[in-house]
């Protein structure tokens, strides 16, 4: 959106696309044989209590779409939960989902701000839900949601993005979409899985000057912290964790000057999916909802983080989330769910009152303590 563009940085305009790996790859046989998918369960049995979730009345109806209009004319989707009463003057928080999710599946975690006097907007990342678009012509965000591998690119591809900081510079725009509209209030980002890896590099690039705070809901970083024990499939040269895919020939091509190749797939259980769900990426996502850096990250962090664990997450190592906090540049608090997955942090309405808690008071600090997710 041009009337934003002078106050995006300039080391975050759009620029060619980094060489680095952002996942641990090792190149395998190949064959004529299709591959074998990863096997399912690869984000863990949900927990009692989630069970019990997906087996109830489901999320709550979130409020309407509204759309903020990107750099390049793509309509990028959100939804705002706003308090009643709201007079301006409260914490925002903006909200971003995980890799192949999108703003709906967090309806919990707005209603449960919202109720508590947070105003919370949750977004659809670029690529995801309803921010894309089927064709160049973009008229059409529910249109046909088409994976087809050829290198191609327009505005909301799903899964891409024109370069790695393209999905920095929307979530500024939110942000200064929300300085516009509340001058008044304070505000904070969010993130779940590799939506905190987007809001680590919007600190890195852009620094925490329009924020009091972040929040890091079972953060993905940066590649380095899978639990699961890296696979190999020796059918397609393929290579990862039961969770995530990378196809080796494809992240070649990308690395060679294609970088729209879809070079990573996803894989969830039926119980975690739905139609909006963004299931293969390209190379450029792979580095723009992840930090640039994944050894100094820590340090861009000047103001107050709440980070939320699951205990029962099988994708990050608790301990290692641990020491991932405890290298933050700033104070903070990090708070356990117990019994929790990685999905499940964002079904719990504790979690949105943990949140809402460190939304009034940044600063509150304290140390680790442990909670239950209902």
């Amino acid at each position: 959106m041009s009337d934003l563009e002078p106050t995006v940085p300039p080391s975050i305009r759009p620029h060619g696309v980094a060489l680095g790996l952002l996942l641990l790859v090792t190149t395998v046989g190949a064959c004529a044989e299709p591959c074998d998918p990863p096997p399912e369960g690869t984000l863990g049995a949900p927990e009692a209590w989630e069970q019990d979730f997906l087996a109830g009345p489901g999320l709550p109806p979130p409020p309407s779409i509204s759309f903020l209009e990107a750099e390049d004319g793509l309509p990028l989707a959100y939804t705002d939960w706003i308090p009643d009463p709201w007079d301006g003057t409260g914490p925002v928080v903006v909200l971003v989902p995980g890799s192949s999710a999108y703003g709906e599946l967090y309806s919990v975690l707005g209603a449960g701000l919202a109720a508590r006097g947070v105003l919370a907007r949750v977004i659809d990342v670029r690529g995801h839900g309803r921010s894309t678009c089927p064709t160049t012509a973009c008229d059409d965000p529910e249109g046909v949601r088409a994976y087809v591998d050829d290198g191609a690119y327009w505005p909301g591809r799903p899964g891409d993005a024109l370069d790695e900081d393209q999905h920095t510079r929307d979530l500024h725009s939110f942000v200064v979409d929300l300085e516009r509209r509340w001058p008044d209030a304070t505000l904070l980002l969010a993130g779940h899985s590799s939506g905190a890896g987007l809001v680590a590099r919007y600190v890195e690039r852009i620094g925490m000057a329009h924020l009091v705070g972040a929040m890091q809901l079972t953060p993905f970083h940066h590649p380095d912290q899978p639990q699961n024990d890296l696979a190999q499939w020796d059918c397609g040269r393929a290579s990862g964790t039961g969770y995530a895919r990378v196809d080796l020939g494809a992240l070649g091509d990308a690395r060679r000057g294609n970088p729209h190749r879809y070079v990573l797939s996803l894989h969830k259980d039926p119980e975690y999916q739905t139609a909006l769900d963004t299931l293969h990426y390209s190379f450029t996502t792979l580095q723009g909802m992840a930090a640039s850096n994944p050894d100094t990250f820590h340090a861009a962090f000047s103001r107050p983080v709440l980070w939320i664990a699951g205990e029962r997450d099988a994708l990050l190592d608790l301990d290692e989330s641990r020491e991932e906090f405890q290298r933050l540049g700033t104070p903070g608090e990090f708070v356990v769910v117990r019994d929790t997955s990685h999905v499940g942090v964002s079904w719990s309405d504790r979690v949105a009152e943990v949140m809402a808690e460190f939304a009034f008071d940044p600063q509150r600090g304290g140390t680790e303590r442990a909670i239950d997710p209902t």
